[in-house]
């Protein structure tokens, strides 16, 4: 419960309690209360990029179905709508996926525990 609870107020894999995030799309270097470093190499958030993916997908297929099945959107003018309408969701989206790839990753290979 307190990693669910960690991922969702975007906080440090190791501590848990630590900030990822600086500002709104900028990120710590390191957790400001642990001092994890959360960019280990180049490349190393690719990965947040498949898990941004997997979080895309049901969101957006929710809400152009919600435009049809509810609003009764025409399909093609509910996709133009949701796609829109999603272009908001995508810093969240972005901030939750890299923070979801740290706690992965730090779950299967958590390196030195503190």
């Amino acid at each position: 419960m307190r990693r669910l609870a960690a991922i969702l107020l975007l906080r440090c894999p190791r501590c848990l309690s630590g900030s990822v995030w600086r500002q709104f799309i900028t990120m710590n270097v390191a957790c400001p209360v642990c001092g994890l470093v959360f960019d280990r190499e180049s490349g190393y958030f690719a990965g947040a990029m498949v898990v941004s993916y997997a979080l895309a997908v049901p969101i957006l297929a929710a809400m152009v179905i919600a435009l049809i099945k509810v609003v009764g959107l025409d399909t093609v003018v509910a996709l133009i709508v949701g796609n829109t309408a999603y272009l908001v969701l995508v810093p969240f989206i972005f901030r939750y996926s890299r923070v979801l790839w740290l706690h992965l990753d730090w779950l299967i290979d958590p390196g030195e525990r503190t």
